[in-house]
């Protein structure tokens, strides 16, 4: 490869900077319009394929917000040779232009002014390739579905922009509100860790010594413990942690968290205000929107928010886990709908309950799902569909008349689906129900106490609440006027709670296997819910000795439109009640190797402390309405945890892997 030529290479460092966006000419458009001896210069990119003809000639440039203008060259102000330099452009050109403000010409039914650059300057900066013509028409038209390895072009378009730039801003009022509003200190944890196990695999760094590994962190929690017990009383950071697992659209393998852990704590509810002043300002600062709670009524309510006055106490409602689990077959319920469940145990006995382990039949009911006059309903296919269940499925009726309302379970009864039980009333039976012509009724089990989650009927609450979007919505009560409005678009509604009394531990499943109708369980072996440092409720601690599956942890979940955006939790500062869990509950016998740098801090006078985690990526993706975090990532790996813009991983040659005691192993 020859040296580039010298002139025409170095042009391309040589330009004016830009004076003006096109957001900042269009908010001061007028000033420009009174005056045109305002010189503009928009640096940005070629957006459209450029319009050349023999007297005026346009194109389109889009600057670093996405916005865009078009650029007019006409005889009277623009040179000859900008006209041929322009006929040499293609769409993604960087370029400079520099020019006067004036209207475009309007046409009949326009409501809006739009204005154009004159240009006097044109410069290319650098010239696009024939990838990004031939992606033009995409980029236009469905900029998600560009390929991969062109993430950078991707990037250049507005929504995109938008993202990334309110990621940022995120992240600035969270540091502001951290730091001016509840005094914490930032403090970085390291990245090379130790292994230990927290439940999802790691990724290991080795070394060049035998037998030596590091591992990426799956989060800072011991670090922070230890920070607890180092003097430092209210810390926070905004941590990349690492987990090497299968990747939806929701998951990466290395994503980001908002980490916060507070010593000298007596209350969950004191981590939760902290995290409250965030969200709360998050969605009212930077969507310029309100958060919701679920009131006493069933409600939905706006919480009064004022950036000047932190809160002092909690605004989202408390929900417990079994109550969550009861009623909506899920620890993180959509409280958007209103759709609860129907528990018909003292009604019917299940057959099939897998040796009596889930006895419980309940019933979730779509009123008035579909219009029973137009004939015989065809329920959707995703109500129905073995694959939208990881086990077992509801059994899903339409009711089409009066006859379906009240006789609908005796055919179940026939082919010994359930029987009655020795409490059934068919009365009892209508009045709990109260169906009609026009529902949709389901029904499944669970277990008394669900580890199953969701539960085959929480799955269907959640496809029921995608299927019927405007349907079972909660209305919205106005405290200042006390009207009660209908909520047809649930989008811009974001509606939280706390989910608390998690059980503490859980036990090990045996088989994950989705073959099987039921999931099946070693309630000999137990694993930790959450994670092992989690503290039990103070009312449940003798049951640590003698029932451990009974006890509750002071664990919470931030849950926010079905979403759970952040976790956390008191935590286990004796080093005393920390190793009995580690030894005799979870029956890890090597805790000292694993775990003695925080036995050993916890020991030497570590304060009671609490803390919580929040899931930065999938909290900006909520802001945005986006389904997926890769929406906020720059760079995000694929499902395969491939990144197709670098193409890591890669492989490394033998002679380097050598050199920290690695070598490959081929499958024969």
């Amino acid at each position: 490869t020859s040296l580039p030529d010298k002139e025409l290479t170095l042009a391309k460092f040589d330009f004016p900077l830009a004076t003006h966006s096109i957001r900042k000419v269009t908010y001061k458009l007028d000033s420009f319009l009174d005056d045109k001896s305002i010189k503009v210069t928009i640096n940005g990119h070629i957006n459209r394929k450029p319009r050349i003809r023999p007297e005026l000639s346009f194109a389109e440039i889009r600057d670093s917000n996405g916005d865009c203008t078009q650029i007019l060259l006409t005889p009277q102000t623009t040179s000859s040779k900008l006209f041929d330099l322009l006929k040499t452009t293609t769409v993604e050109d960087a370029v400079s232009v520099t020019g006067h403000v004036q209207l475009k010409k309007m046409k009949p039914g326009d409501a809006t002014r739009e204005w154009e650059l004159v240009v006097d300057n044109l410069q290319i900066l650098n010239s696009s390739n024939l990838d990004a013509a031939r992606l033009d028409k995409l980029k236009h038209s469905n900029p998600e579905q560009l390929p991969p390895q062109f993430r950078y072009l991707q990037l250049r378009t507005k929504f995109y922009q938008n993202a990334l730039k309110t990621r940022s801003k995120v992240a600035m009022l969270i540091r502001n509100i951290f730091t001016e509003n509840h005094e914490f200190t930032e403090i970085e944890t390291p990245l090379l860790f130790k292994s230990t196990p927290e439940g999802a695999r790691e990724f290991l760094v080795p070394t060049r010594s035998p037998d030596k590994f590091y591992a990426l962190p799956q989060s800072p929690q011991q670090y922070k413990q230890i920070l607890m017990s180092s003097g430092f009383t209210r810390y926070f950071q905004i941590a990349k942690c690492f987990r090497d697992e299968d990747l939806r659209a929701d998951r990466q393998p290395e994503f980001t968290q908002v980490d916060l852990e507070m010593a000298y704590v007596n209350n969950c509810d004191q981590v939760g205000v902290v995290v409250e002043d965030l969200i709360h300002n998050v969605w009212n600062r930077i969507r310029n929107i309100s958060t919701y709670r679920v009131n006493e009524q069933g409600y939905l309510e706006a919480i009064d928010f004022d950036s000047t006055k932190p809160n002092s106490s909690l605004h989202f409602g408390k929900l417990k886990y079994i109550d969550a689990l009861c009623k909506y077959g899920i620890d993180k319920p959509d409280l958007r709908s209103k759709l609860e469940f129907v528990n018909l145990s003292e009604l019917f006995i299940p057959s099939s309950t897998n040796n009596g382990q889930f006895p419980v039949l309940e019933a979730c009911i779509l009123k008035k799902a579909f219009e029973p006059s137009k004939g015989k309903y065809k329920l959707p296919r995703s109500l129905i569909d073995p694959l939208s269940y990881t086990r077992r499925k509801p059994i899903v009726i339409p009711i089409q008349d009066e006859n379906d309302a009240t006789n609908w379970y005796k055919k179940f009864i026939e082919k010994k689906v359930f029987s009655e039980a020795a409490t059934f009333s068919e009365h009892k039976l209508q009045a709990s129900l109260d169906l009609e012509a026009g529902d949709i009724l389901a029904f499944s089990t669970r277990a008394e106490l669900p580890y199953e989650n969701p539960t085959p009927l929480g799955k269907f609450r959640q496809l029921a609440i995608n299927e019927f979007p405007e349907k079972w919505n909660r209305e919205i009560y106005d405290k200042s006027s006390g009207t009660i409005s209908e909520v047809k678009d649930t989008s811009a509604i974001f509606v939280g709670s706390w989910v608390v009394e998690f059980p503490l531990f859980s036990p090990v499943e045996i088989s994950s296997s989705s073959n099987n109708d039921f999931p099946e369980y070693d309630f000999t072996s137990f694993e930790s819910t959450h994670h092992p440092f989690t503290m039990a409720k103070h009312e449940d601690y003798d049951l640590l000795e003698t029932a451990p599956l009974k006890v509750r942890g002071e664990h919470y979940d931030l849950v926010i439109n079905g979403v759970e955006v952040g976790g956390g939790s008191r935590r286990i500062h004796d080093a005393e009640l920390q190793k009995f869990v580690f030894k005799n509950i979870l029956n890890i016998t090597n805790y000292n190797d694993l775990f003695g740098h925080l036995l050993h801090a916890l020991s030497m006078g570590c304060p009671p402390h609490a803390g919580l985690a929040l899931g930065f990526d999938r909290l900006c993706a909520m802001l945005l309405g986006s389904a997926s975090i890769r929406d906020v990532i720059a760079f995000p790996k694929n499902q395969s945890g491939f990144d197709p813009v670098v193409e890591s991983p890669t492989s490394v040659s033998e002679s380097t892997l050598n050199q920290y005691y690695i070598t490959t192993k081929l499958n024969s």
